[in-house]
């Protein structure tokens, strides 16, 4: 991408020159301009971490990154808008830079005249702010996104009860998510107050307390990311004091497991997608809302995210066991191999194909999430805590754990062949003390049978993995072979 070009509407909000730079086409030049900024400021901050990166890689993709983040700056400290507001949606005739914000305010929402969700694209911003300066520790990354997190107070804490839940009513995407993570790099506790502004509890309740068609008609976009974002508030904020009140936040687990189960039990497909027309259904109705719209992309992609927190917190294999089959199915087969472009619906209905996105003119927000999508294919397969590494996905790779002095590199025939293979490597020493977990997947068709250089070991499988607990000498191998069998599945 041409960074002078997802500048453009930045700097045209700001009144300063475009250098003659126009706006990408598609949703890029519509109400929801800026969403993809975030997104591949996210992206790039991805592959910027990939231990594969070049030093020359590098090098351009933080020269991208500080372009980016720098004009972005400039476009804040000009802002036509309140203090710290930065935004590159198209203004209106009026020349009110926040006017979409001001019309979701009073429940106006029509995508072409008044307002296409700001607040989804204002989540995208902030994220894509944050993940860069965790990823490459650039100040600047770190005080736009603390302006834009002061703006979001100042506005938020001015809504009577009323505009609040005109606020939550329309889809504002991760914005407790991201206010979350913001203020985990700013300790500034407005950030944390804002964030909770976004906490719909009155939902988050009502899936706690279970039932039939719960999420029957919310839009599943919409949905998902506020889940995402009450975890976040369990991980950020529980038992921290926040304006001189000791937070606890343990309910917001439970919301996010509550709700994780009814996704994955009552509206998900096999494939490990959700959604028709973007929307949840009754419960089990899947095979009655089977169109060419199913599936949408960037569903998978927050379900991924939900499980892949929730498998941090705790250790329990369905979660990983989802996350492999959903980034199979769903991730991997988002992407046309030819062309790179992704996917926004993978059709259920019997006929139809995928329709991928063009390179220039259609930035969808798969398109965006898609981004992400493809810059972290590394990311899952291996967790550390304390002297436990997790392997929770069968995938040819490399971990090197410095705190441990170890490498392991993993060398596998999975899904072609049964076996997967580990090679340790202890770095700079003679021994090293690691309790190696083996994840023992759902699909497994019979007794997993694991070897230590070469010499069979009593398998025990507990909590979904088998433990491999010893002193590891440099060049030790380990060998498992998960039996496999062709399994017909339903909807």
């Amino acid at each position: 991408f041409d960074t002078e070009r997802l500048l453009a509407g930045f700097r045209d909000n700001a009144g300063l020159s475009t250098n003659g730079a126009k706006r990408y086409g598609g949703w890029e030049n519509t109400n929801i301009a800026g969403h993809s900024v975030g997104h591949y400021l996210t992206a790039i901050a991805q592959a910027y971490q990939n231990p594969n990166t070049t030093a020359e890689q590098k090098d351009a993709l933080y020269n991208r990154m500080k372009t980016l983040i720098d004009g972005m700056k400039t476009c804040q400290q000009h802002s036509r808008g309140k203090t710290g507001f930065l935004w590159a949606a198209p203004v209106p005739s009026d020349g009110n830079v926040e006017r979409q914000f001001d019309r979701v305010e009073i429940g106006k929402a029509n995508i072409f005249d008044d307002a296409w969700v700001p607040w989804y694209t204002m989540h995208k911003l902030i994220a894509g702010l944050v993940d860069v300066y965790k990823a490459t520790g650039y100040a600047p990354a770190k005080e736009v996104g603390s302006s834009l997190g002061d703006w979001v107070y100042n506005r938020a804490s001015g809504w009577n009860d009323q505009t609040h839940r005109t606020v939550l009513s329309i889809e504002y995407g991760g914005m407790n998510d991201c206010m979350y993570d913001l203020y985990s790099i700013t300790s500034k506790d407005s950030h944390a107050v804002a964030a909770h502004y976004f906490d719909e509890d009155a939902l988050f309740q009502k899936v706690m307390q279970g039932g039939r068609d719960v999420l029957n008609n919310r839009h599943a976009n919409t949905t998902i990311p506020k889940f995402i974002g009450a975890l976040k508030r369990y991980t950020v904020l529980d038992g921290k004091v926040v304006n001189g009140q000791k937070v606890d936040a343990s309910a917001y687990l439970k919301y996010a497991e509550t709700f994780w189960e009814m996704v994955t039990t009552h509206h998900t497909y096999i494939t490990g997608g959700n959604s028709e027309w973007e929307h949840f259904g009754k419960d089990d109705i899947l095979n009655a809302e089977r169109t060419n719209c199913n599936c949408e992309t960037c569903n998978s992609y927050n379900m991924l995210k939900l499980s892949r927190e929730l498998f941090k917190i705790t250790h329990d294999s369905k979660y990983m066991d989802f996350y492999e089959n959903t980034y199979y199915n769903s991730i991997l087969s988002s992407q046309n191999p030819e062309t790179g472009m992704t996917t926004y619906f993978q059709p259920m209905a019997t006929g139809y194909f995928k329709v991928y996105s063009t390179q220039w003119d259609k930035f969808w927000c798969c398109t965006g999430s898609g981004m992400e999508n493809f810059t972290k294919l590394g990311d899952s397969i291996y967790y550390k805590k304390g002297k436990n590494l997790y392997v929770t996905q069968y995938l040819s790779s490399e971990a090197e754990w410095k705190e441990q002095n170890i490498k392991l590199t993993q060398t596998t025939s999975i899904p072609d062949k049964d076996t997967s293979k580990f090679t340790v490597h202890v770095l700079g020493g003679k021994s090293a003390d690691m309790n190696l977990y083996l994840r023992i997947p759902d699909w497994i068709a019979g007794e997993p049978t694991v070897t230590v250089n070469g010499k069979k070991e009593e398998v025990v499988v507990s909590g979904g993995y088998v433990c491999l607990d010893r002193e590891w000498a440099d060049g030790d191998t380990v060998e498992i072979q998960l039996p496999m069998e062709v399994r017909a599945y339903g909807l």
